[in-house]
């Protein structure tokens, strides 16, 4: 009789190792952020950050929102891209009193994290060449009364809130740039 050894079947040092391997790549595994983001991804976050703002503020003329602690309906309803203080983007609310705007009923701004910054704020009018744009060296306001927008600069020469109605920011995070278009017009928003 012949017995025929099978040698199908693991060495207890073949098992070892493979334990061993499998142990390597579960640690690795586990150590991998998949929640990490790109620079892209979280200048993305950044852009839309601003689009909602916007949105937010425009919504809320549209709609005579009320702000909740006095129940009180703001009459205006504005939006500051300001150069001058750090790169700063400022929602305000407004209410007539005695002849002038002088009760102000809402203040929110977005903080800019101080890897990414606002490299630039162009202005140009409608149906024109985007590269005959101008190039803003203060603060722009978007004012919403109801219906009515309007942009409004504050002592800019180079920007005529009277004609340009079309506003770009250009907003960076390392090597990452992503440019918003705030049309007044029509009211839309475009990131590009």
């Amino acid at each position: 009789m012949i017995i025929y050894k099978n040698n199908n079947a693991f060495t207890l040092i073949e098992l070892m190792i493979w334990i061993t391997i499998l142990w390597i790549l579960a640690l690795a595994i586990s150590n991998i952020d998949f929640n990490r983001l790109s620079n892209s991804q979280k200048l993305d976050i950044f852009a839309w950050k601003i689009k909602n703002s916007y949105e937010t503020i425009r919504n809320n003329a549209l709609s005579w929102k009320w702000i909740w602690p006095n129940l009180v309906v703001p009459d205006k309803w504005t939006i500051d891209f300001s150069k001058s203080n750090s790169w700063t983007i400022l929602s305000k609310a407004y209410s007539w009193t005695t002849n002038s705007w002088t009760t102000e009923l809402y203040n929110s701004q977005i903080d800019i994290p101080y890897d990414y910054n606002i490299s630039s704020i162009k202005c140009w009018e409608y149906l024109q060449n985007r590269t005959l744009y101008n190039e803003m060296t203060n603060t722009w306001t978007i004012e919403f009364n109801w219906i009515n927008i309007k942009l409004n600069t504050n002592l800019d020469i180079n920007c005529d809130a009277n004609k340009d109605k079309i506003l770009e920011l250009t907003i960076k995070n390392k090597q990452e740039t992503k440019i918003i278009n705030i049309n007044t017009l029509n009211w839309l928003v475009e990131i590009k």
